[in-house]
This record gives C-alpha cells, structure tokens and sequence, in this order.
C-alpha cells in the first residue's frame, strides 16, 4: 500500500514555444506522474507568458477533459478586468467549475500591467470571497512589487511559487508567512538544508505544499527531499498533499 499521497503544486503542462523538455498532453504527464509516483498534480499552461491567456485558459481546459481518472486540477490565468478580455468574475468561476479548474494565477510583468487594486481588484475580491487559491508564479525577484501586492489583498489565499533555487530566500519568506495567515508556501527549488524542518516547526507543516516545479525540475528530487526532511509522518503527509486538497477543497465555486 501507498504510504503518502503527494499532490503536486507546482507542475506545467503543454509544449513550450522553444522546445525542450515538457508534457505535450494529459497522457504525457501522468506517466511522469506515475514513474515518480505522484498522485495528483495542479497544473498551469507552459507557454503562458507567451500564448496570450485566453488561449492558455482553453487549452488547460483540453487537458482537463482528456483527463478522464481527474488526477489533475486545472489552473486559468486572469487580467484587469478594464480591458474586457476575461469575463466578469461569476462567469469566469462558474467556467472554471465547469472544466474542473481549481485556482488562479498572474504574470502582471509578461502581460504588462501593475498589479494592485486598481486593476484586479473586481476579481481578486471575488477570489477571496469564494476561498479560491491565487498562485503566486510570476513575481520572481521583485519582492517589493510582491509585498505591495499582498498588503492590498490581505483577504486572499496566496501559494507562493518560484522554483527558487539553491540559496533559498528566507529573509523574504518568513515575513509573508508570519504576517499573513492564507499565505503558502511552495518547496520546488527549495533546497535549503533542513529549511522545509525548520519552515514547519516554525509556521507549522500546514502552510508548506509540496512542488516539484515540473518541467524544470523532476518530481522526485522535492519527494525525497520531503521524506528525508525529519518531520513526524503526519507533517510529511501534509506538506505532501493534503494541505493542497484542502485548500482546493475549500474553494467555494
């Protein structure tokens, strides 16, 4: 028998518009899945920066409906609402209840516009009404543009995702984690020594989720990370994947 179910936050899905290593469709990715022995992944377009949204959101649903088992739940990306390119946000949530998509994300620097209330306000609200979780993918390195951002949605449910890399950025972290109670923390790329131990023992395991940054990185590295990290078994399989089904659970669409 299985001992943990692992729910992958962080994992992108579709051919990228340069090549390179990727999962073209649902089948590809679930025989990644399945090797590495993952269950269930959250997944957002590869070539987002670059396709446009719109086309992005319909191909997350395409991948959605060839997935028959529902191991993966789909992730659509949203703009200002100013420019009329999205629809307005109860169509939008009863779209993404309809093709089985349970979160939102932002590249406001790709799409050229300044994240804040004025832009996204409409939406980000209603977000935060219904519980649904905000993927934070697209503030790499702009941490002042990234803290703004969350003191003018305080309300929202945040998981914060970078494939951050081999230095980690704790003096960064920490004070989303401690100031803000939905914010979530991520761990692809996140390779500092007993830092998923001491983020846990910390802030608690219930706001660390496992990631494996897929393509960028293989599934198995942040998996064994994980069950080398020396917490208890049951902060393991939270961390693992049963923070993430909860959070998904609790989203109100």
């Amino acid at each position: 028998m299985k001992e943990i179910m692992f729910f992958d936050a962080n994992c992108r899905i579709g051919r990228f518009y340069n090549g390179g290593p990727c999962a073209e469709n649902a089948a590809a990715l679930l025989r990644e899945m399945d090797y590495y022995g993952v269950d269930k992944a959250l997944v957002r377009f590869h070539n987002l920066a670059m396709s446009g949204v719109n086309v992005a959101n319909r191909a997350i649903a395409g991948f959605m409906a060839e997935d028959t088992a529902k191991r993966l739940t789909g992730v659509w990306c949203i703009l200002p609402s100013q420019c009329d390119e999205i629809p307005e946000p109860e169509e939008f949530f009863r779209g993404m209840k309809a093709n089985r998509i349970g979160a939102i994300t932002l590249l406001p620097f790709e799409h050229h516009y300044v994240p804040c209330r004025m832009t996204l306000g409409k939406m980000m609200d209603a977000a935060a009404e219904r519980r649904i979780p905000v993927l934070l993918n697209g503030f790499a390195g702009k941490w002042p543009e990234l803290y703004r951002f969350l003191e003018e949605f305080p309300r929202n449910v945040f998981i914060y995702q970078e494939t951050i890399g081999k230095w980690g950025y704790d003096r960064q972290i920490r004070p989303l984690l401690e100031n803000y109670e939905n914010f979530y923390f991520e761990t692809a790329g996140y390779w500092v020594p007993e830092g998923i131990r001491d983020l846990a023992e910390k802030y608690g395991a219930e706001r660390i989720l496992y990631g494996s940054g897929f393509p960028q990185y293989n599934q198995g590295n942040g998996m064994l990370q994980l069950k080398q990290s020396g917490l208890p078994a049951a902060a393991v399989e939270l961390i693992a994947g049963k923070n993430l089904e909860r959070i998904l659970k609790g989203a109100q669409l």
